[in-house]
């Protein structure tokens, strides 16, 4: 049956289009900080900044996401999948509407932080795509969600040649107010139904999401056996549950995730997933000295990323995850360091000085690389790792990571360019790839076109036997 056929993959959609609205708004905001930094810096607003206010305005995103990791991963455990999907969209359009508002440096730190918090649910969405898609398209509904965060990078920097930062703040709050409407039409998530041991609500939620076929009938089965089983084994006294939440930090399942993730998270940062979305503009003015270079090669560099994540669609689902994470990741380390070294010899030695345009041409194709492979399949894996008891505690470690990741590279790029220039920071992304890219080999399990139960049945050694449960429940 065709897909346009199929009433379950547009159901399914119906929860892409309201996440892929919010992803397209987490694009505005992630870019807001080059409409708005350069506006700080100039005469061309009411609000003065120097630089190093302006660079922990950027940073506080990074560094308020460690006060989310302490609200958002409980919240998104006890009170599903849905309400903190409508609180990190009313964040999101409080802090863009604080920025509206603010005639003070006070209240643009206020409306980054209040964004911040958000940023400390990073994975919580790419969870939540996770577990309402059909393994067979979770690959490519990632990829739409990343493609998302493109179109909204676009606008953001397409918005810059004729708006001011304030109306394009305003316009910002949009997306998230089309994805609160249609988050309140969503089924709540049937794993989260069946780990809170609403057994009948997760039988309804699922077939109306995925239909009662043998195939899903078998994995709704192996859903609900594997959350009865937890359910049994659950503390008893406070002290056993402190015992257990203590301990989930030593268990293997939970330890090889996060090891993956971490990785999978450095490797995205290495590769320009937000370096060039902040910063492309202040790298291509330091390599060609033009600034309208460097704003057509940020609007280059969109366009091409959309183009990468179209490619990166077809890749997905015909190529396995290890693998693409694995050839893509050593293509990219390879690009890196050609342009770390490129910029050298035309900075120190004047090799090649002439050709203006082949460094941002190959700045805008290591990024086409990186989207077309590494990006968009890490996120993918990070959403399918994590067994569903350890999702609360594992949106907790990879906020941490990314988080922190996040601030460290917003903050301290400005100072590696001062310090080593464009050509040592290039140099540095690139050893953090090949670093991943040796890591991964070693630790990563394939996904790809497998049920979330099964992969955590293979994190945890289970061989799991196929029970009939539907008729108990």
């Amino acid at each position: 049956m065709s897909c346009f056929k199929d009433v379950y993959f547009w159901r399914q959609s119906l929860i892409l289009i309201g996440d892929s609205v919010h992803s397209a708004g987490t694009g505005l905001m992630l870019s807001f900080s080059s409409v708005l930094n350069p506006a700080l810096l100039s005469n061309s607003t009411d609000i003065r900044a120097t630089p190093e206010e302006v660079s922990w305005i950027s940073a506080s995103l990074g560094f308020a996401g460690l006060v989310g990791l302490l609200v958002l991963p409980p919240f998104f455990q006890h009170f599903g999948r849905k309400t903190i999907h409508i609180a990190l969209n009313c964040l999101l359009s409080i802090g863009f509407l604080c920025f509206f508002f603010s005639n003070s440096i006070t209240g643009l730190f206020i409306g980054k932080f209040i964004q911040g918090i958000d940023m400390g649910g990073v994975t919580i969405t790419i969870f939540i795509i996770a577990e309402y898609s059909h393994p067979k398209r979770r690959g490519y509904f990632m990829t739409i969600k990343k493609a998302s965060v493109s179109v909204g990078s676009l606008l953001c920097h397409s918005l810059y040649f004729s708006w001011t930062w304030r109306q394009i703040a305003l316009i910002a709050v949009v997306p998230y107010t089309i994805s609160t409407v249609m988050i309140l039409f969503w089924p709540e998530s049937p794993a989260y139904l069946a780990m809170k041991g609403k057994y009948k609500e997760c039988e309804k939620s699922h077939i109306w999401l995925f239909g009662n076929s043998q195939k899903s009938i078998k994995d709704l089965d192996e859903l609900l056996t594997a959350q009865m089983e937890r359910r049994n084994k659950r503390p008893k006294t406070p002290m056993e549950m402190v015992k257990r939440i203590l301990g989930k930090f030593a268990r293997k399942d939970f330890m090889k995730p996060t090891l993956i993730v971490a990785l999978l998270t450095l490797m995205v940062d290495a590769s320009g997933r937000y370096y060039m979305i902040l910063y492309i503009i202040q790298i291509v003015v330091e390599i060609t000295g033009d600034t309208s270079t460097a704003v057509y090669c940020s609007i280059a560099a969109d366009i091409f990323t959309m183009i990468a994540l179209i490619f990166q669609g077809f890749v997905i689902k015909r190529i396995s995850r290890r693998k693409i994470l694995l050839y893509f990741g050593v293509t990219s380390t390879v690009l890196t360091y050609i342009l770390s070294l490129i910029i050298y010899l035309q900075s120190n030695h004047k090799i090649g000085a002439d050709l203006l345009w082949l460094t941002p041409s190959l700045i805008v194709f290591n990024s086409f690389m990186g989207f077309v492979g590494v990006i968009p399949t890490a996120f993918t894996v990070i959403g399918e790792i994590y067994p569903l008891e350890h999702k609360g505690t594992g949106s907790f470690a990879a906020g941490v990571l990314f988080t922190g990741l996040y601030a460290i590279t917003v903050k301290f790029i400005p100072t590696i360019i001062d310090e080593l220039g464009v050509e040592g920071m290039f140099a540095i992304f690139a050893t953090c790839l090949l670093v991943c890219v040796i890591g991964l080999y070693f630790t990563l399990i394939e996904t790809k076109d497998r049920t979330l139960q099964d992969i955590e049945d293979e994190i945890k050694g289970v061989k799991r036997m196929n029970e009939c449960l539907i008729s108990a429940t």
